[in-house]
């Protein structure tokens, strides 16, 4: 080897441990640096003409990506739970623990308790205010948690709204670095871009669950878990969102522009085309995800369990049972029933059993004013052997009568003689027969002639303190009902009418008929409720006392909370473990960078005596 080789081998060698030492004292001044990727020199040696050198030196980040990738889905999973459990833990707050003064079941309680009072001791002005005292704090309560979840929808919808602005910036931003890292050389500065471009992906991926890709120039592309691409070196969409400033329960999401009462996400391509990223279900992870799931599936539930305890209140002390009277038209059989005082949105119920050995099987008809509330909304069906039909009562008795026919089909006839209503089966053996046939008419009066016990105890003050019936005019009473519940203004003013319920013959200010009939309505008598309160996860209708239900919903309630903040707690040690991991390759360890610092040094001192020593023999030859 010539003194000349010698040199440029030595000099090359100066070079790259120059270039080492710089990354190295690089790390180290980042160790503590988030998002800082520990670097390395990684060089090539090239042989020519009987040279040795270094043709190129690269600075290389040391990184898993495979498991950089993991975290961030893990993140955005950490994402979705903790924005969940923090809601939700809102919500468990605005109840109130269960049992305390404030809980809506202690409130409850404290209602039946004073209508206990009440029927022990009628005639007590005390106890008469006592009752009126805990129903008017029990509507306020449900007033209030209404007004809660709402607020709380509210907050998710501008929850959405700043996601999608932080999503937009982080796609412009990551714009301006994937450029300069597909144009730049792969030396340090590039590494710094690396370690920027990945915190923004990772905030990113805070909102929604994501999957990148790296092609040969460096760039990135990004594609939604669902499999929509919204970044391609640039952003290959736009997002926006249309918030609403403040939701109501009546404000609900829906794939029909017209109809729906929440903002949606829009993407819009470059092309300008536009979907609706909601109703396709772009999201699946992230804070966006958890915000579309609580507004629109959690809250609203919690909203209608609401809606129908102050729903089945209402009607558990108003609505009467008229059951019907057994007939025979020949060899057929069923019962005559009477329409009078049916309200808009009262019943009447069909039973009826599939004949030899068959389920009892019902349908419920639900009185209509006018053909524009057809069909039912979905909210108003029941389970599988309950099949609610809505009825338009505007053209009279024998128009009611064809559409329950037209509704049941052969092998029953109905008719009417004026407002009896008359079902009889087809008197044939092993059909159908009718087993039975009532209606539940609203008491709307405080008393009445010879009326019944029932009363409007809670009435809806959006519909100008009328009786709760269960309309379907103009969309659901129930809905919200929540937010309307109030006591009976005529009670407050009249409070003798909790125990007075008839004028001929008039009732005895000691009768304790009322109160006792109350207080069996909500304690004993089963009802049945509607699947949209999806209790325990079920979707199902179920049956038991309002009593039994409102300890449910309380009970549900925290069920829901304690099982997200355990799904948290479990992301978040799956999203530790996945950071540990990702650290172990990644992380800069000061000790080891020193111990890199001292082999460069060696390295450097080395190739310095190479050249001092080519030097002195240059000298030497100059002076032959």
């Amino acid at each position: 080897m010539g003194l000349s080789t010698s040199l440029n081998t030595a000099i090359s060698g100066l070079h790259t441990t120059q270039i080492g030492i710089g990354v190295v004292s690089q790390n180290v001044a980042n160790a503590d640096k988030a998002g800082y990727v520990r670097r390395t020199v990684s060089s090539s040696d090239t042989y020519s003409n009987g040279t040795v050198g270094t043709s190129s030196t690269n600075v290389q980040r040391l990184l898993d990506q495979v498991v950089q990738r993991q975290l961030w889905q893990e993140a955005s999973g950490a994402g979705y739970t903790a924005t969940r459990a923090g809601v939700l833990s809102n919500l468990d707050q605005l109840y109130g623990a269960p049992g305390s003064s404030t809980a809506l079941d202690s409130i409850y309680s404290g209602f039946t308790s004073a209508l206990q009072a009440l029927q022990n001791d009628p005639a007590s002005y005390t106890n008469r205010t006592a009752v009126l005292d805990a129903a008017t704090q029990l509507a306020n309560r449900l007033n209030d948690l209404s007004d809660g979840v709402q607020t709380l929808r509210t907050q998710a919808e501008g929850g959405l709204a700043n996601a999608v602005t932080q999503v937009n910036e982080l796609l412009g931003a990551l714009t301006t670095i994937n450029a300069r890292i597909v144009s730049g050389n792969n030396d340090g500065s590039t590494a710094d871009l690396r370690d920027q471009r990945d915190l923004i992906v990772a905030e990113l991926s805070n909102y929604i669950d994501l999957r990148t890709s790296e092609d040969g120039r460096g760039s990135l592309t990004i594609v939604t878990g669902a499999g929509a691409q919204i970044f391609d070196g640039r952003p290959a969409v736009t997002f926006a969102f249309d918030e609403r400033p403040a939701l109501g329960p009546e404000s609900l999401w829906s794939p029909l522009a017209g109809q729906r009462g929440v903002g949606t996400i829009t993407l819009t391509d470059n092309s300008g085309n536009t979907i609706d990223a909601i109703a396709n279900k772009s999201f699946r992870s992230g804070e966006i995800a958890a915000f579309i799931e609580l507004r629109d599936r959690t809250l609203v539930q919690a909203q209608a369990q609401l809606d129908e305890i102050a729903a089945q209140l209402s009607s558990a002390l108003s609505d009467r049972e008229v059951a019907g009277t057994a007939v025979t038209a020949g060899a057929a059989t069923g019962f005559d029933v009477d329409l009078t005082g049916l309200q808009s949105g009262n019943a009447v119920t069909l039973d009826y059993k599939v004949t030899p050995g068959g389920a009892t099987q019902r349908f419920t008809f639900v009185r209509v004013e006018s053909g524009a509330a057809l069909p039912l909304p979905a909210s108003a069906s029941g389970d599988a052997n309950n099949r609610v039909v809505g009825i338009d009562f505007s053209g009279g008795p024998a128009s009611v009568a064809a559409q329950i026919q037209a509704a049941i089909g052969g092998g029953f006839t109905v008719s009417n003689a004026g407002s009896t209503l008359r079902i009889v089966d087809d008197g044939a053996g092993g059909t159908r027969d009718v087993v039975g046939l009532s209606a539940r008419p609203t008491q709307t009066s405080l008393s009445s002639a010879g009326g019944s016990a029932e009363l409007p105890f809670f009435v809806d003050a959006g519909a100008g303190n009328s009786a709760y019936t269960g309309s379907f005019e103009g969309g659901s009473q129930a809905l919200g009902y929540a937010s309307r519940i109030v006591v009976n203004p005529g009670l407050i003013a009249d409070r003798s009418r909790l125990v007075v319920f008839s004028t001929a013959p008039a009732t005895a200010q000691g009768d304790s008929t009322r109160p006792k009939l109350l207080l069996e309505r909500l304690n004993q008598s089963q009802r049945a409720f509607t699947n949209t309160t999806s209790l325990d996860g079920s979707t199902a209708t179920t049956t038991g006392t309002v009593s039994s239900f409102v300890q449910r919903v309380v009970a549900s309630t925290g069920q829901v909370v304690e099982a997200a903040r355990r799904l948290d707690e479990g992301q978040q040690v799956a999203l530790a473990s996945v950071q540990s991991r990702f650290q172990e390759s990644s992380q800069v360890n000061v000790d080891q960078e020193l111990s890199t610092l001292i082999e460069l040094q060696t390295a450097y001192a080395a190739n310095a005596r190479i050249i001092s020593t080519v030097k002195e023999l240059l000298d030497v030859l100059l002076r032959v």
